[in-house]
């Protein structure tokens, strides 16, 4: 098998089952699904009960353990050589996996990324090409380059086990940013600079909450001893204060 894909969710039925439709239809590799639920209350547990395809495996927490944790519990099921991990309100282009793994096999690396696009009311509102290589390293540890979040990066499951799992400490975002500098420290990435994954843009997105980001940015700051470039994060959260109409 090429690619498990961890997908952690609560109490988001409708736009999971778009997630989940845009996971299935991934061409030319071999995958599996693995949804872990994090206690849902609403129509998720019966979304899940209707799907009738032996791709798809559900795990169910019966109390919230957070994103890290979710994605964590996720991977230590996984089966496959690549470990991919969903937001369930992103969607994933479908030679999304396909092409990076190739580029990650045909480079010799353990993990790569790609680009992405925010969408917003059914429109592209945002196009992020994947940055360089060079880029990604010199700048990655200082500033979430990355665009996507989580939903971005692949990598080898024996690496994210080497490397370590997302930090459960970070409970408020910045997860996905401090496992990715933990990766950079491992080797380097390899890109694919076409935007493959898509967020879309809503009232509960959680990357929208700039404080949360702030309170995570500090987190990491402190965990790998490095200075923030807040002179790059000072606009980008500005951005978002606007969004909130702050």
């Amino acid at each position: 098998m090429d690619v498990s894909i961890v997908v952690p969710t609560r109490n988001r039925s409708t736009l999971l089952s778009r997630t989940l439709r845009s996971a299935l239809r991934q061409e030319r590799v071999d995958f599996e699904v693995i949804v872990v639920d994090e206690a849902s209350n609403d129509e998720t547990p019966a979304l899940l009960a209707s799907l009738d395809d032996h791709r798809v495996r559900v795990l169910r927490h019966d109390i919230p353990r957070g994103l890290s944790a979710a994605r964590n519990h996720g991977a230590e099921h996984a089966h496959a050589e690549w470990l991919a991990f969903l937001d369930d309100d992103d969607l994933w282009a479908p030679d999304r996996l396909f092409r990076q793994v190739s580029a990650a096999r045909e480079s010799g690396r353990d993990w790569a990324y790609t680009g992405s696009v925010n969408i917003a009311d059914g429109r592209i509102v945002r196009i992020s090409p994947a940055p360089s290589e060079e880029e990604v390293m010199a700048i990655l540890p200082r500033f979430p380059i990355l665009p996507g979040g989580g939903s971005n990066v692949i990598v080898r499951r024996e690496t994210f086990t080497q490397v370590g799992p997302f930090e459960t400490r970070l409970v408020s975002g910045g997860e996905d940013w401090e496992l990715w500098i933990r990766l950079a420290k491992h080797g380097w990435p390899a890109g694919v600079r076409e935007p493959l994954m898509a967020k879309r843009i809503h009232s509960s997105n959680m990357f929208g909450e700039t404080d949360r980001i702030v309170r995570a940015t500090r987190v990491i700051e402190t965990l790998h001893d490095a200075p923030i470039d807040w002179g790059r994060m000072y606009p980008w959260l500005a951005e978002r204060y606007l969004r909130e109409g702050r």
